[in-house]
C-alpha cells in the first residue's frame, strides 16, 4: 500500500461509494445500529482493549514483554491484556504519563487515539489526504485523521465531514472499523485473528491497593496512601482550590452524591469493569437518581402535577460534557432544575495524583470547573475513584 494508491482511490467517488455500499451490506450496519453504538449504554473501548484488539488484528505473534511490567505501576502482570498494552507501549501506540509512568489501561480511547494506535499497529502511512473540517493542521492527531477518511471507518464522519476527534469509541465501532479496513486490505489480515476472544477472568486476579502500592514502591522509594475518609476530603479541597482560581463557588459535600459515587466505585472494582455505564446499562443519572437526590418534594412547592423524572431528564437533557447534563422544566410550578455529572479514574494512589489527571483531561476538567454544579460526592474503592457532581433547585 502507498500514498499513490490511496490518492487514486480517493479521487474516484464512484469506487468509494461502491466500497461503502459493500461494507454496509457485509457487516450489516444500518443507521439504527450506528445510533445504538453511539448511545450511552454502549461500552467504550479502553486503552488496554484497543491495544489487544489492534495487535491481535495486525500480528500473528505478540511478544511477551511482561518482564517490563514493573515500569508501569498501574498495570498488573497477571491480567490477560497486560502483554498487549506493554507491547503497544513499546511500539509507541500508547505514551506513558511522563511523571509516574502510568498507562491508564482502563481509560477509554477517543477516535483520534484509536486512529493513532491503528496507524502504528498496521504501519499505515501518515498524513493521508482528507476533507474533515474539524481537524486543525497543527493538532497532534492531524497525521492520523486521513485513515478514517480513506477507509470510511466512521459513517457519521463521512456524512458530516467532521471527525469529532474527542468522541469515544465503543468496541462495536472499533470492530466495524477493522472489518471495513480488512475489506480493502485483506492481505493484512492475520490467519489466526478472530473478533471473538475469551473474556478475562478478572475474578481470579483482583487489583488491590496493596498490589498497586507494591508496584509503585518498586519504582519509587515511598508512597503514602491516606485513609479513604481523609482522601475524600483532600480531593474536595483540591478541586475547590481549582474552582477558586477561576472565581467559581466551592462545592459542598452531599451524602447522597457520595453514596452513589461510592457504590459505583465499589461495583466497578469488584466486577472488573471501568465505565460510566454499568453492564446492565445504568448510567450516572440512574445511579444518582436511585439515591433520591433528584426527587422533588411537590408537597412543599404546592404542585399537584405528577411527572416522570426519568422521562423529563431524557427529553430535556442538555449535554454539557460527555458525562454531565443539565435540564429544567416548567411542567411543575416550582420549575425544578437539575445538573448532574460524573468523573471516574483508575490506578491513582493519592488525591493529588487523581486531581492532576482529571485536570489534565479537558472533559474531566470541564466537570470540575462547571459553574452549574454546587455539590459533590466522592467514591473511592481500591484504586477506583468516582466524583459525582450535582445541583437540584426549585423555585
Amino acid at each position: 500500500m502507498n500514498l499513490m494508491k490511496l490518492q487514486a482511490i480517493m479521487d474516484s467517488m464512484r469506487i468509494r461509494s461502491l466500497l461503502l455500499a459493500v461494507v454496509l451490506l457485509l457487516i450489516g450496519i444500518n443507521s439504527n445500529q450506528a445510533n445504538a453504538a453511539q448511545s450511552y449504554e454502549a461500552k467504550f473501548l479502553t486503552r488496554a482493549g484497543a491495544a489487544e484488539l489492534l495487535l491481535r488484528a495486525s500480528r500473528e505473534v505478540i511478544p511477551d514483554l511482561t518482564q517490563d511490567v514493573h515500569l508501569y505501576p498501574d498495570v498488573i502482570a497477571e491480567q490477560t491484556h497486560t502483554k498487549y498494552i506493554i507491547y503497544a507501549t513499546s511500539l509507541k501506540m500508547i505514551d506513558p504519563e511522563p511523571k509516574r509512568g502510568l498507562l491508564f489501561p482502563y481509560r477509554s480511547v477517543s477516535r483520534t487515539e484509536f486512529l493513532k494506535m491503528m496507524t502504528i499497529a498496521f504501519d499505515i502511512p501518515k498524513s493521508i489526504p482528507h476533507s474533515f473540517k474539524d481537524i486543525e493542521q497543527d493538532a497532534w492527531y492531524a497525521p492520523y485523521a486521513g485513515l478514517a477518511y480513506y477507509y470510511v471507518l466512521f459513517d457519521d464522519a463521512i456524512e458530516t465531514q467532521e471527525l469529532t476527534p474527542s468522541m469515544r469509541v465503543t468496541r462495536g465501532e472499533a470492530e466495524a472499523a477493522l472489518k471495513r479496513f480488512f475489506l480493502i486490505e485483506p492481505d493484512l489480515l492475520p490467519n489466526n485473528f478472530s473478533f471473538t476472544v475469551e473474556e478475562e477472568q478478572v475474578s481470579r486476579i483482583r487489583v488491590t491497593p496493596a498490589i498497586v502500592k507494591n508496584a509503585i514502591l518498586n519504582l519509587f522509594k515511598k508512597v503514602e496512601v491516606a485513609r479513604p475518609d481523609t482522601t475524600r476530603h483532600e480531593v474536595i479541597e483540591l478541586l475547590n482550590n481549582e474552582r477558586s482560581k477561576k472565581g467559581l463557588p466551592i462545592l459542598t459535600e452531599n451524602i447522597l452524591l457520595r453514596i452513589s459515587a461510592q457504590k459505583h466505585a465499589k461495583d466497578m472494582y469488584q466486577r472488573g469493569y471501568f465505565s460510566h455505564t454499568t453492564p446492565e446499562g445504568l448510567d450516572y443519572v440512574d445511579r444518582i437518581r436511585a439515591t433520591n437526590y433528584l426527587e422533588v418534594d411537590q408537597s412543599k412547592c404546592g404542585c399537584k402535577t405528577v411527572f416522570n423524572l426519568r422521562t423529563l431528564i431524557d427529553t430535556g437533557r442538555r449535554e454539557i460534557t460527555p458525562n454531565s447534563i443539565t435540564t429544567q422544566t416548567d411542567i411543575c410550578g416550582c420549575k425544578p432544575r437539575f445538573a448532574v455529572g460524573e468523573n471516574i479514574a483508575k490506578g491513582q494512589l493519592t488525591a493529588t495524583q487523581v486531581n492532576e489527571d482529571w485536570m489534565n483531561s479537558p472533559e474531566h476538567r470541564a466537570n470540575i470547573l462547571h459553574p452549574q454544579f454546587d455539590e459533590i460526592g466522592i467514591g473511592l474503592f481500591g484504586d477506583v475513584w468516582v466524583q459525582n457532581f450535582g445541583r437540584m433547585q426549585i423555585e
